[in-house]
């Protein structure tokens, strides 16, 4: 029945917007009681961030199911990207401060909670900008600190991995760290459309309409897996091939 679909976004957005304002004035709070000392943030982030990816991922409908080692901060996340819900989903099971386009910032909703959680930006029309983010995460890093990214660039439909982006894994050339690779699958129930339609948002699609739709259904299945061994390189080209080929492996594990 149309009726109970409608009836389940209204609920849901009701609940989310409840929820996200509750997760906001707390950040506001962390935000407040650390300025004395800023890297004390972190040990209060990631947990209120697990717990905020937790809640929106239940809000949303949407069940988790880990494979493999979760990694532990400090650490040097990358895997494939399908939709937003890649960012709920690891802020759930292994909060990480994410690097993000910097239109996210003025997103309706989700920005305001982007500026006041775990995210840097990028402007990627500003090519020097590569530059300051790279020293952003090696300082990240060295602090203790846990980075994610999407080395794709953009999200994909999910029936392609697309090749990876090696300007970002230059800190993890430089300080000889280890790269963490996760892979990220969809599935939805019986009945319902398929995840390049539901679920995966790429290509030219505007936000709202997609999640609109997506919060409709009655939920769906994400399933992560982390990778068995942790990856370096000499060299970025290198360190961006072998991520490639490891996130690979375990999508085909997943789909399979």
């Amino acid at each position: 029945m149309i009726w109970v679909g409608s009836l389940r976004r209204v609920v849901r957005i009701f609940l989310i917007l409840i929820f996200c304002l509750l997760m906001y004035a707390l950040g506001v709070v962390i935000k407040i009681i650390t300025l004395p000392c800023p890297q004390k943030r972190y040990k209060f982030l990631y947990p209120a961030t697990s717990f905020w990816g937790y809640g929106m991922a239940w809000l949303m409908g949407m069940r988790i199911k880990v494979e493999g080692p979760r990694p532990r901060a400090p650490f040097f996340l990358v895997s494939n990207h399908l939709s937003y819900m890649d960012i709920l989903l690891v802020c759930a099971v292994c909060p990480a401060w994410f690097i993000s386009k910097s239109e996210v910032a003025s997103w309706p909703g989700i920005g305001p909670l982007t500026r006041i959680g775990p995210t840097i930006y990028i402007n990627r029309e500003i090519r020097r900008d590569v530059k300051r983010m790279n020293q952003l995460i090696a300082d990240l890093v060295l602090n203790g600190g846990a980075v994610g990214f999407f080395p794709e660039g953009t999200t994909t439909n999910g029936e392609e991995l697309l090749p990876f982006k090696p300007s970002l894994f230059q800190p993890a050339v430089e300080m000889g760290l280890a790269v963490t690779t996760a892979a990220i699958a969809y599935e939805t129930r019986p009945g319902m459309p398929p995840v390049t339609d539901v679920i995966a948002w790429y290509g030219d699609e505007e936000f709202a309409p997609h999640i609109a739709r997506l919060l409709k259904e009655p939920g769906f299945t994400v399933r992560i897996r982390f990778g068995e061994q942790t990856i370096t390189a000499s060299d970025r080209k290198e360190l961006a091939l072998l991520t490639y080929a490891q996130i690979q492996k375990d999508l085909d594990h997943l789909k399979g």
